[in-house]
């Protein structure tokens, strides 16, 4: 009756901090985050067994309203390779779960659990629910579990939503409420959400400047750690200081006037309507003559050959994409991610929306004792199994044989 096609694009992603969730409010949300490694690793030196991995801050979520929602939405996330501790196995869940909101309300539950592998997914109609990212802490510094993040927001579904370094610092382009909060060196994948909750896919850079006495310079990063010869713009969604070290400048910027000059004195408190503008050596020195009361200029794109994100409130950045146009399509080799993410079997999540608007939130547990994890194309065949039907939960294994069957009616 009702049969879910994937038009946009899937996402891999990562575990744990960054989320992304359906909620019963009409609040916006905060953001995400993703993992490091050497790309030119290959599969030997991680093997399937001995893989680390690492923990997320951020989140997306999906909220509850009265509007007509978005049209599209996604984007999963991979889990980042960290040394930390086995987590305690979670106990075996009944075949079928119980749906936490009533018949009718625009949900539907699914569950796998077959081959060592278990995963769920969380189907949401596009008129009742809407999407939005969300930081944990409700900043970038710092993180915290998908669990807690969630519990502050009244969501009905929560997932991770993007890779992070170990202090919680985002990886990936992302966008919040109209303001870019972090931007990434690579051009990967991402999810734009639009004012009118329609959503766009596709790989995106940032680029910018800073303009001052009617000359210019370029902005290395947004919200990201300071480097040698580089400029770095931080806002309050970074943290109260910027964490610089006194090898540089930082200038103090209000509703676009500066209003204090900082040499030699590093984490400098970020106003709450403003920026820091933190330089160091030779990127320093174009601000030799600059003075308190002087006007300054953010100029700032957002560069992509899929979509036009530069028109897009809220992004989201992530990848590989899983799945286009109803069809597997992994781009984890041309996006540049590195092989621990690339290779082997490893919990991941994902966002999807499918030919009628719907959002679908898919996870598969991993490196657990009743859930082994899948690689990247196992785990994007997976996720074209999820699908709406009359009866609300549905079991994978169903889906997949009727798609087996007749792989022409999932297609476009």
């Amino acid at each position: 009756m009702y049969k879910n096609k994937f038009v946009a694009l899937i996402f891999a992603v990562i575990f744990l901090s960054n989320s992304i969730t359906f909620a019963q409010s009409e609040d916006d949300f905060p953001e995400v985050e993703e993992p490091f490694q050497d790309p030119t690793a290959s599969a030997e030196d991680y093997p399937e067994t001995d893989r680390p991995f690492s923990r997320n801050t951020h989140s997306t979520t999906i909220n509850h309203t009265d509007e007509r929602g978005n049209e599209n939405i996604s984007e999963p996330e991979e889990i980042p390779p960290e040394e930390i501790p086995v987590e305690t196995p979670i106990e075996q869940p009944v075949e079928n779960p119980t749906p936490q909101v009533e018949e009718g309300d625009g949900l539907e539950f699914l569950l796998y659990n077959e081959n060592g592998v278990q995963a769920f997914a969380v189907i949401a109609a596009h008129e009742q629910y809407k999407l939005r990212p969300i930081l944990a802490n409700y900043q970038i510094k710092g993180r915290a579990t998908v669990s807690k993040t969630a519990a502050d927001l009244n969501d009905i579904a929560t997932i991770n939503a993007g890779y992070f370094s170990a202090d919680g610092s985002l990886i990936g382009i992302t966008k919040i409420d109209g303001e870019i909060v972090s931007t990434d060196y690579f051009n990967r994948s991402a999810i734009g959400i639009n004012a009118d909750g329609s959503t766009i896919f596709g790989r995106v850079q940032y680029s910018g400047k800073i303009i001052l006495h009617g000359e210019e310079i370029e902005i290395n990063g947004v919200n990201v750690e300071r480097g040698v010869n580089t400029l770095i713009v931080y806002n309050n969604k970074f943290a109260q200081t910027t964490g610089t070290n006194d090898f540089g400048v930082e200038i103090i910027e209000e509703s676009g006037i500066i209003t204090d000059i900082q040499r030699g004195h590093g984490n400098n408190k970020i106003p709450a309507n403003g920026h820091v503008i933190s330089a160091h050596g030779n990127s320093a020195g174009f601000f030799a003559d600059v003075r308190i009361g002087d006007e300054i200029i953010f100029a700032e794109n957002l560069y992509s050959e899929d979509a036009d994100f530069n028109s897009a409130i809220h992004i989201l950045g992530a990848g590989p994409r899983l799945v286009q146009d109803g069809r597997v399509s992994v781009t984890a080799t041309e996006e540049n991610f590195p092989a621990d993410i690339r290779i082997g079997r490893a919990p991941r999540s994902a966002v999807g929306v499918t030919k009628y608007g719907d959002y679908i939130f898919a996870v598969v547990d991993g490196r657990q004792s009743h859930s082994r994890g899948c690689p990247l194309e196992e785990w994007a065949d997976n996720i074209l199994c999820f699908r709406r039907t009359p009866d609300g939960i549905q079991l994978w294994r169903q889906n997949r044989n009727n798609r087996k069957q007749n792989e022409r009616a999932w297609l476009p």
